[in-house]
């Protein structure tokens, strides 16, 4: 029997770079096709040899604080639980995790790194909580052009994401960085 929601369900979309135990695999796929429509997670090699994984999540759906409280709610703590077991379970070897944000007109793409198992715990709880800077970040004044894809990074000195990059919609060669003591983007310097 097919749920009468599905047609009106944002899509999801998981890649798996390395690999990820049989039951790791099925919860992340019970997860988000509470709320999305997702496929399996598809799979890749990992090119980078000091990892043993890495989680690629894409919600085709827009950062905003509707997506945690109203569509994700639980899901986004049983997704943040899973994660965090992803990267335990892979030691001292490591996990990572991209999470990246559709929408309309922008990708917002949190890149975690190598994280320690608290760094990660942290990582993901304050990507919940950072939807009203980020909207005051890509206001029209902070921006001299529209920005297509922003990313992040996490900074375990800081404990805080960071390093946000932002790539012109218009020429993908111009690239803003995001300068919080003026709170705008300005243009990389190369």
């Amino acid at each position: 029997m097919s749920d009468p929601l599905e047609g009106s369900k944002p899509r999801a979309e998981v890649l798996v770079e390395g690999e990820l135990s049989p039951f790791e695999h099925e919860a992340l796929y019970q997860i988000l096709r509470r709320k999305f429509l997702v496929e399996q997670p598809a799979y890749v090699e990992l090119p980078d040899e000091d990892l043993a994984t890495r989680v690629n999540i894409i919600f085709h759906y827009a950062y905003s604080p509707e997506l945690f409280t109203a569509l994700l709610q639980e899901s986004w703590r049983d997704l943040k639980d899973l994660v965090k077991q992803v990267r335990h379970r892979r030691g001292r070897v490591g996990a990572a995790f991209n999470f990246t944000f559709a929408g309309k007109n922008t990708r917002l793409v949190f890149r975690s790194g190598i994280l320690d198992y608290e760094a990660t715990s942290s990582a993901l709880d304050q990507i919940g909580h950072l939807t009203s800077i980020i909207h005051q970040m890509v206001r029209p004044e902070a921006l001299s052009e529209p920005l297509g894809v922003i990313e992040c990074f996490f900074d375990t000195v800081s404990d805080r994401w960071h390093g946000f990059l932002g790539y012109s919609m218009a020429d993908e060669g111009r690239v803003y960085v995001f300068d919080e003591n003026h709170f705008k983007w300005t243009l990389r310097k190369m």
